[in-house]
């Protein structure tokens, strides 16, 4: 380099100190225009501590999920959910859930764990990813101050018995409330004769600390946990969080870097990671991947999925194959043909699958559960009711060649 130069490069490089320095005062002596005061107000919103950040650069980065987003005095991660205040990372939507239903566990869709059986459900507002194709957008895409600020809540399931006809119906009775401690829906969940808690519809690991304490009571009353999730999260704080959770249903949205970047706002590879982190942690899972037409339906992204599994996760790993409906931002898009679907479930089975399902079609074969060795029906359904369950008396076991069937089934 010559003499030049490198009196230019020394120039270069002390206005960019001189900058850094600028940056850093203003920063330290001048609090942001949009501070937390300004933004929400506490009256509506219950505020909570949250777990996983660490301060740095007069700000704090939050390290529950991949993103890792730096958050300057008063910002809000892409979540919409977790603030810094005055150098104090907060959630906004601790036990404020937004969805509270009964559903039965086929809904979620879980196949593997107590079939037939009642789930609590419950979900607040945030999501750490952006799928244009997302079917509770209304909640999941929202900030927490446009909630509502009550919401009817079931808090118990009377079962009625016909007289005359001697059939059994369930009345479930609701009370308006403006929110749910996890106390309150370990209890509610008792009373309405559900055996699992399910952290569903947007994203869990956004409600994270709710979802935590929550299924910690749960765990001691007896009741199974369900997190239903896009596996969107850091390896320290999902193995925490497994410590209460019965079984896990990951999205697996695609096998495309691209499709994950430009669809669903994320890097595959922290999914991959989540999926590995279960199967080390011992805890059940299931997978789904939504076949979405022109996007991530490549058959050959499909079998490179399906090896994946296979050769990381398993042959007794479920894997459905759902079908898609337009919605939100892919309206445009067509619903996912049965030929789609169902060349997916055959490669899957070829490959050495075992407990292989389409979902999303009322009625269709590859709703079931066979036998991986005898090829018998041990669960028969037709969307989420349960027509013979053979699995459940016999702890698991087919009844026909004594195989034991991976899952939770009392």
């Amino acid at each position: 380099m010559t003499k030049r130069g490198r009196i230019l490069a020394i120039f270069i490089s002390l206005i960019f100190l001189l900058l850094s320095f600028s940056a850093s005062w203003l920063i330290s002596n001048y609090q942001l225009p949009e501070t937390f005061s300004k933004i929400i107000s506490s009256k509506t919103l219950i505020l909570h501590q949250a777990k996983f950040s660490k301060k740095i650069c007069n700000g704090i980065q939050c390290e529950l999920c991949p993103h890792k987003c730096f958050l300057p005095n008063g910002a809000r991660g892409k979540c919409r959910v977790r603030i810094n205040s005055g150098g104090s990372l907060l959630t906004l939507n601790y036990s404020k859930p937004v969805a509270v239903h009964i559903d039965p566990i086929e809904k979620k869709p879980v196949y593997h764990l107590l079939p037939g059986s009642l789930v609590y459900s419950i979900a607040t507002v945030g999501c750490n990813l952006k799928c244009k194709w997302c079917q509770n957008w209304q909640i999941s895409q929202i900030y927490p101050e446009e909630a509502p600020e009550k919401l009817l809540t079931p808090i118990n399931l009377k079962l009625l018995l016909n007289p005359i006809t001697r059939q059994v119906s369930g009345k479930v009775n609701h009370k308006e409330l403006s929110s749910l401690t996890p106390e309150q829906v370990v209890a509610y969940a008792i009373k309405s004769k559900c055996k699992s808690i399910a952290y569903t519809y947007s994203e869990p690991v956004i409600f994270y600390e709710y979802m935590y304490d929550t299924a910690k009571l749960a765990k001691e009353k007896g009741l199974k946990n369900v997190m239903v999730t896009a596996g969107y999260i850091n390896p320290e704080p999902l193995r925490q969080l497994l410590k209460y959770m019965d079984i896990v249903k990951v999205d697996l949205k695609g096998f495309n870097e691209k499709f994950y970047s430009d669809y669903v706002g994320g890097d595959i590879e922290r999914v991959k990671e989540t999926l590995l982190v279960l199967k080390e942690e011992k805890v059940f899972f299931e997978i789904v991947n939504l076949i979405v037409p022109t996007l991530n339906d490549n058959e050959k992204d499909i079998h490179k999925m399906i090896l994946w599994i296979k050769n990381n996760l398993g042959k007794n790993a479920p894997i459905f194959f759902s079908k898609f409906s337009p919605n939100y931002k892919l309206k445009n898009v067509p619903v996912t043909s049965l030929e789609t679907l169902e060349k997916a479930r055959e490669i899957a089975i070829k490959e050495g699958l075992n407990f292989v399902y389409i979902g999303n079609l009322s009625g269709h074969p590859g709703e079931s559960t066979y036998c991986p060795k005898c090829k018998k029906i041990l669960i028969k359904r037709h969307g989420y009711a349960i027509l013979g369950d053979l699995l459940s008396p016999n702890h698991g076991k087919c009844p026909y060649c004594g195989t034991k069937i991976p899952g939770i089934w009392k």
